[in-house]
């Protein structure tokens, strides 16, 4: 009897049990993976339709010389390539592990040992797939606490122009007013990234407009119009966004007595800065601050080295005859700059490791993440995207002067101490995108005490959502990698109101 006993026929008898239980957890497993990648897939999709209109529309109105067609296919190649290989890698390393985590799993069931059995690691295994499948849910949830919620008590609308609206931000912390012996400061986003991201998870205390804003300091919030009914904002220039921005400062410094701080974000602090540098703003703007602005964009060899094409493969004709930078394709510019991350199944493979890092519960701040990459795509003015795309296809002269202008005039960085401004510039040390020497490309033309160059841990967009990290507090002074004591941008803030 004990030989029989000891057959492996009958030690897998276990386990045969609980092969109904498995297949069902295998098909829920199936299921789920198909729906998960059908949906990043249909997702990357739309913008490549999107992308294939324009493109077919540009092509027969103003098509490409036989050396920019050349020139787009191997880049094409290139980003194929890429993203095979990235793709092999990731599945490689997800196919291993779960080979480990499966064989673990039989070995703890034919043995009957301590550890998670092939029926109980199979149910796991499709509760997260179903989790990530189930995740765009999560994403629409967070959409009523996600960035600025304009309607609520806690926003005010202080000005408008016809391009922009200036929202007031109110201290969220209940023992917190507005301190108008303080400084104002106005935040501008980029046009493309959206305003939200400035607000982020302002009940979560992960906003960087709010940590100003619970400081007491008199902070503001400039919002472009709505680009689809505003035809101000459709025809927008540089121009127009430096004339405008002279209206809210001039409307705060009526307002509290003090000059402005312009605080800028990516795209955002390089348009603050060319207007600032045009001296439109010197009556009523004498501080600036910068997070992660591309001031050399040809240091940025994720954008720059993108093949050039002509304006009309990026926009999009609206019904009244007004051409725009269609967010869309901008967007998948930005995703094919990272197409070793952003192919669809790349993307389903992470969100995986992602849910068993946390118990198939991301938690708040990577569902507004998603929502700001998936949500936050609007279309541009076309005279602003082809200023921006200039910036990274031209570098900064010998001089000092940017590859843009304002009214004609050029702008030079070393006019900053002539204005009187003072210039608080941070990069993110993980940033690919704005490295640090494409962030602090005008230093060596500044001189003096004029500029404040701090770094921060993570990457792009680190500051924003995580600005209370202990490692660099916005409100307060750390101590960098390199051993030197920096002060965050609320700290500088606070500093210069004294």
């Amino acid at each position: 009897m004990q030989v029989i006993k000891d057959l492996p026929v009958v030690k897998s008898l276990p386990m045969m049990k609980d092969m109904p239980d498995i297949t069902t957890s295998w098909l829920r497993y199936i299921l789920a993976l198909n729906r998960a990648t059908n949906r990043e897939k249909a997702e990357m999709n739309e913008s490549l339709m999107i992308a294939l209109q324009i493109a077919l529309q540009a092509s027969r109105d103003n098509p490409m010389s036989l050396m920019e067609t050349m020139e787009i296919l191997q880049h094409n190649q290139q980003m194929a390539s890429k993203a095979l290989s990235a793709t092999q890698e990731k599945l490689t390393d997800y196919i291993y592990d779960q080979i480990q985590a499966v064989n673990q799993a039989f070995f703890n069931t034919l043995s009957k040992s301590e550890g998670e059995n092939l029926s109980q690691f199979a149910r796991r295994e499709a509760e997260i797939m179903e989790a990530v499948a189930n995740f765009h849910e999560q994403i629409e949830k967070i959409k009523d606490e996600f960035g600025f919620q304009f309607g609520s008590p806690g926003y005010k609308l202080v000005h408008e122009t016809s391009g922009f609206m200036l929202y007031q931000v109110l201290p969220t912390k209940a023992d917190v007013k507005v301190d108008d012996k303080l400084k104002p400061m106005i935040l501008v986003p980029p046009y493309m990234l959206g305003v939200h991201i400035l607000g982020f998870l302002p009940g979560e205390n992960k906003s960087y407009a709010h940590s100003f804003a619970n400081e007491g300091i008199p902070t503001y919030v400039r919002v472009v119009k709505d680009i689809m009914e505003n035809e101000a904002v459709q025809t927008m220039t540089p121009d127009d966004d430096c004339t405008q921005t002279k209206e809210l400062c001039a409307k705060l410094v009526e307002k509290h007595g003090k000059k402005v701080t312009l605080n800028g974000t990516c795209q955002g602090g390089y348009i603050c800065l060319m207007n600032v540098l045009s001296g439109t703003l010197t009556d009523v703007c004498d501080a600036l601050i910068t997070n992660v602005a591309p001031i050399d964009g040809t240091y940025s060899e994720a954008i720059s080295g993108m093949p050039q094409m002509h304006h009309d493969f990026i926009t999009t004709t609206l019904p009244n005859g007004n051409k725009v930078a269609n967010g869309y394709l901008l967007s998948l510019g930005m995703r094919f700059v990272a197409i070793d991350r952003e192919n669809p199944l790349v993307k389903v493979l992470d969100q995986i490791s992602l849910h068993k890092a946390t118990e198939a519960n991301p938690g708040k701040t990577v569902a507004a993440l998603f929502r700001w990459l998936l949500k936050e795509r609007v279309h541009l003015p076309l005279e602003i995207a082809k200023m921006s795309s200039h910036t990274f296809q031209e570098p900064l002269s010998e001089k000092g002067d940017l590859p843009v202008k304002l009214y004609g005039k050029a702008l030079n960085v070393n006019d900053l101490g002539k204005l009187g401004v003072k210039w608080y510039q941070n990069y993110a040390i993980k940033d690919d995108l704005v490295t640090k020497p494409c962030a602090m490309a005008a230093n060596k033309y500044i001189k003096g005490d004029v500029v404040e160059c701090v770094p921060f841990p993570g990457g792009h967009v680190a500051i924003l959502t995580s600005p209370y990290n202990k490692k660099s507090p916005v409100n307060g002074e750390f101590i960098g990698k390199d051993g030197t004591k920096y002060r965050g941008p609320v700290k500088f803030q606070l500093d210069i109101s004294k």
